[in-house]
């Protein structure tokens, strides 16, 4: 054994005077952080998962004392190659052995230069560099070096991503369990994986913090002592991958004109994103999709959440919870027909303009253009009907297709429809043709969110973002986002839409949402007659979020009951709202207060009119005062004789 240490020996000395060169340049990409509004790290834009740690003086001195415990003991008394660990690294690689005997600077050497390769000529090539290394660059810098580059598993590498990614938290913040934990994992991170195999994890951990025995950093107590405790990690929950990739192409133009690359440039992109509601969001998908059958787990599915009077993107999720992230972006690339979730648009002009909740509208067929090539026959979407007319509020509570056809075919017209969604926001192009009423033009998720929160908060339009600040290691500031509003509806007709629309969660369309969520809510299903898409856009004072569910190619339906927007996208909605009342701090689940145009007036229900005295069906709604109906044109003494169903 004697005479093969000595020929290997000799071996390495001779082949490192022959191979003696320059260092090659050291090139470390760090990569972009992508922070949510509540200071959270969501994620990382570059090829690695990688966060500049800029001083060993910030990494917890238990990371320290385990790194050399366990990696290293000799690392300030040798010049970057510890002989005796080195041939008994190489006789065991000779042998089949994996156990390597690699010094922290011999380490780096591979981390920056070398590939993994378990061969002599690749241990050479080591031990050359980290001598050039050791002549380069004092301790302290190799030191920070091999802790900005080492692979920790699960895509992360450095002790700053990995402190993040098992612990939520700074390197200097960790004890002395979790310090030793990590450290553990440089042995083989796929071995000792956390999630696969948390037993070897503990395991592991146990032998670095035993190394902390052997070098007297800890007694035989304390290890006692502190061997007993869990690993107690705190995994990165990888949310918001949709929302980071939307972010990155946003970024990508912003940047354009600094010649500033998210994957070398180390910058820190602060969004709107909130932790707390993308993580309700994507929990509740899944939950939902474990309820689809297996007819329905190939469906996709867009949501996006704004906050209202602002415009911040809280919440993004661009396909089902299998799909590929880079791919479509359904939240905001998509457009599909709206079904019932555009008639708001249709009512909300009809508001406006004066008429009551209470106006009658006639549950009964119509048909439009007869005979025409653009004929339009609406139906219910049971295909039965009333004949009777009931009032908007009805209408809007159970979504009855007849009587938005009536509205838009008597009380108002396409084009005034197509000028109110645009003015709340919908740019799409919506043609201006009755069967609008019903959804038929094509939006994205992202526009009715928008739109919708034009109720929610009051009459407000806010341009939807995702990007606060963006700036350099250094602070310097590249882009900082605005919000960008508008004041386009009148708080009354808001109010009023948002009375309405309370009603089709409490009892009409979308009360599934109630099996999970008992604040206050509004909001309006949507469903095609094809079942193709389905929509649930609901919102509170706070937040708005639209759900579109269905499949990329439209030809394929929805089904196993959840073809409806009630039974498909409601249920998501409610449990995310559930969750964020609970966890997310600062959003409210309160109702809003009453403008003081608002009064509760008695209405006739035959012609939707101020009551008089001779009205037999009447009832109390809200009424925006400022636009007070007359007295009941049917029933006052000075009425014309006018046959609501029969006209003159």
């Amino acid at each position: 054994m004697k005479l093969f240490y000595f020929v290997v020996c000799s071996f390495l000395l001779l082949t490192l005077s022959v191979l003696a060169q320059d260092l090659p340049p050291i090139k470390i990409d760090f990569a972009s952080q992508v922070i949510s509004s509540d200071g959270k790290i969501v994620g990382y834009i570059g090829e690695k998962s990688r966060v500049d740690l800029r001083s060993t003086g910030n990494v917890s001195k238990y990371v320290l004392w385990s790194l050399f415990a366990t990696e290293d003991r000799d690392f300030y008394n040798h010049n970057g190659v510890s002989y005796k660990g080195l041939v008994r690294g190489i006789f065991k690689t000779i042998t089949g052995s994996t156990q390597g005997g690699s010094t922290i600077t011999m380490q780096l050497a591979r981390n920056l230069f070398l590939s993994s390769e378990k061969t002599i000529s690749r241990k050479v090539k080591e031990i050359e560099i980290a001598k050039l290394l050791e002549s380069k660059f004092t301790k302290d810098q190799i030191l920070l070096m091999y802790l900005n580059t080492v692979y920790f598993g699960h895509g992360v590498y450095g002790i700053w991503a990995a402190a993040q990614e098992y612990y939520g938290k700074t390197p200097d913040k960790l004890s002395i369990t979790e310090s030793a934990a990590i450290v553990g994992l440089l042995q083989g991170p796929g071995a000792y994986d956390p999630v696969k195999h948390p037993d070897k994890m503990l395991s592991r951990r146990n032998e670095v913090l035993h190394n902390l025995v052997e070098t007297g950093r800890i007694s035989d107590k304390e290890f006692n002592s502190i061997r007993k405790s869990p690993l107690n990690l705190r995994m990165n929950d990888h949310i918001g991958k949709y929302f980071i990739e939307h972010v990155r192409k946003e970024a990508l133009d912003i940047l354009k004109p600094y010649g500033k690359s998210l994957n070398v440039d180390e910058l820190k992109i602060t969004t709107t994103l909130n932790y707390e509601i993308q993580k309700a969001a994507e929990n509740s998908v899944k939950a939902q999709w474990n309820n689809f059958p297996a007819s329905m787990k190939e469906s996709q599915l867009g949501l996006i959440s704004v906050e209202n009077g602002t415009g911040k993107i809280r919440a993004m999720i661009g396909g089902n919870p299998t799909a590929d992230f880079r791919g479509l972006n359904r939240a905001d690339q998509i457009k599909r027909q709206p079904g019932s979730s555009f008639k708001p648009f249709l009512y909300g002009t009809l508001l406006q303009n004066g008429t009551t909740l209470a106006a009658p509208l006639l549950d009964a067929p119509i048909v439009v253009d007869s005979g025409k090539y653009n004929e339009w026959r609406p139906s219910n979407s049971e295909n039965t009907y009333t004949g009777k007319y009931l009032t908007m509020e009805t209408a809007i509570q159970h979504s009855i297709n007849l009587c938005a056809a009536y509205a838009i075919t008597h009380l108002t017209v396409p084009d005034s429809v197509v000028a109110f969604a645009r003015k709340l926001g919908i740019q799409s192009q919506i043609p201006p043709y009755p069967s609008i009423a019903l959804g038929t033009g094509e939006v994205s998720p992202l526009e009715m969110a928008a739109s919708y929160s034009v109720f929610a908060s009051e009459g407000l339009y806010a341009k939807p973002y995702s990007i606060i600040k963006i700036e350099d290691k250094n602070g310097r500031v590249y882009y900082n986002g605005n919000e960008q509003t508008n004041t386009v509806l009148d708080s009354s007709t808001a109010y009023l839409m948002t009375q309405a629309l309370e009603k089709v969660i409490d009892g009409g369309t979308a009360v599934s949402v109630r099996k999970f969520y008992r604040g206050f809510g509004a909001g309006k299903t949507g469903t095609t007659q094809n079942s193709t898409d389905a929509w649930f856009v609901g919102y509170n004072k706070s937040l708005t979020t639209a759900i579109w569910i269905g499949y990329d190619d439209p030809r394929r339906k929805l089904s196993g009951g959840f073809q409806f927007g009630g039974s498909a996208c409601g249920p998501i909605w409610g449990r995310m709202m559930s969750s964020i009342s609970r966890n997310a701090v600062g959003f409210s689940s309160n109702s809003y207060s009453r403008p003081p145009e608002i009064k509760d007036i008695e209405l006739c229900l035959d012609s939707g009119e101020l009551a008089v005295e001779k009205c037999i069906h009447k009832s109390i709604f809200p009424v925006n005062t400022s636009k007070l109906p007359p007295e009941c044109s049917l029933h006052s003494v000075n009425a014309k004789r006018f046959d609501i169903h029969y006209g003159w």
